[in-house]
This record gives structure tokens, C-alpha cells and sequence, in this order.
């Protein structure tokens, strides 16, 4: 059985892209008109960083094989076996968080982040509001993700899990 659940773009995020694509693109045309090349080689620059974002961000969220999925757009996903999961619960805000390494507003929050309530932990987030955090074993870093069924993602970890009884299921 497979599970999946979109990460969808909320409007700030939509909002947050396409005003800093536009920006770049004004940017870019202006330097061509005024033939600097300072200029257009900062931006194609910016422009190559873009698409390394756009690359990386986050679209999916996989349940399948004994592992969680993070699909990205056009970058290796990244996976985190069920046999890992301590557990997987509604997370209403994620609060006040620092990005220590990652992506902030364009396409998504995602990388490496670090709030008071949570430590340090992945984020994986295309809106606001209510997320998933998945706590793993050994002390690796948490997972936090928006996909757009929480009860639904939780639920199929729980279920999907290797050799799980059901007093054992991940709430």
C-alpha cells in the first residue's frame, strides 16, 4: 500500500515567489538594457541559486516500503525508514524557528532549523499553520512537514510501519 499527500504552496509562499522572480527577472532585463555586466552576472548567479531552490523544494509526501518520503521537485528525496519512527504527531505551529542552513519563503522553508520548543530539527514546510513532526531514534534530528492530509500522513506511518501491533500504532 502506498500513501501520498501533496505539499501544497500556500498564498504566502506563492506570494513570496513570485514577487522575488519577478524581481530577479526586472533585475535581469535592466542590466542587459544598460549593458552591465556586473550586474547581469549577479543575477544570473541569483538566477542559478533560484533554480537549485526550485530544484530542492519539497512536493510530496511518500508512505511506501517500510519508509517516509520527502519527494522534492527535481532533487533526490529524502527518506527516512519506518523502523527509525518513534513518533509522528499534529504539530500546530512550529513558532518562532531560526534557519541554521536551508531555504526560507522561496518555494518553501526548508533545511536545517533550530526553535525552543522543538531543538534543532529538518524542516520541510510549503505553508503555515499545522504540521507533522516525526520524531526518529538514535537522537536523529526530527522531520517537520506540511502535507496537505495531517491526520492522513500520520495515520499511514503508523499503519505503514514495519511489524507494529496495534497498541503500538504512531499517534
Amino acid at each position: 500500500m502506498t500513501f501520498r499527500s501533496r505539499l501544497s504552496l500556500d498564498t504566502t509562499y506563492r506570494t513570496a515567489t513570485l514577487l522575488l522572480s519577478g524581481v530577479v527577472v526586472v533585475g535581469f532585463v535592466g542590466a542587459v538594457r544598460a549593458g552591465a555586466a556586473v550586474g547581469i552576472g549577479a543575477l544570473a548567479l541569483v538566477g542559478c541559486v533560484l533554480v537549485v531552490a526550485w530544484a530542492m523544494a519539497p512536493r510530496e509526501a511518500v508512505v511506501e516500503n517500510d519508509e517516509l518520503r520527502i519527494e522534492r521537485r527535481a532533487w533526490r528525496s529524502q527518506r527516512i525508514a519506518l523502523s527509525e519512527v518513534e513518533s509522528a504527531d499534529p504539530l500546530s505551529t512550529i513558532g518562532r524557528a531560526v534557519r541554521v542552513f536551508g531555504v526560507g519563503g522561496f518555494f518553501s522553508n526548508y533545511g536545517l532549523f533550530s526553535s525552543k520548543a522543538i531543538g534543532r530539527f529538518m524542516l520541510f514546510a510549503t505553508r503555515r499553520g499545522q504540521a507533522v513532526i516525526v520524531r526518529r531514534t538514535n537522537g536523529a534530528l526530527p522531520i517537520v512537514i506540511t502535507p496537505d492530509d495531517i491526520q492522513g500522513t500520520i495515520d499511514a506511518i503508523g499503519v505503514l510501519g514495519p511489524a507494529r501491533t496495534d497498541s503500538s500504532l504512531i499517534r
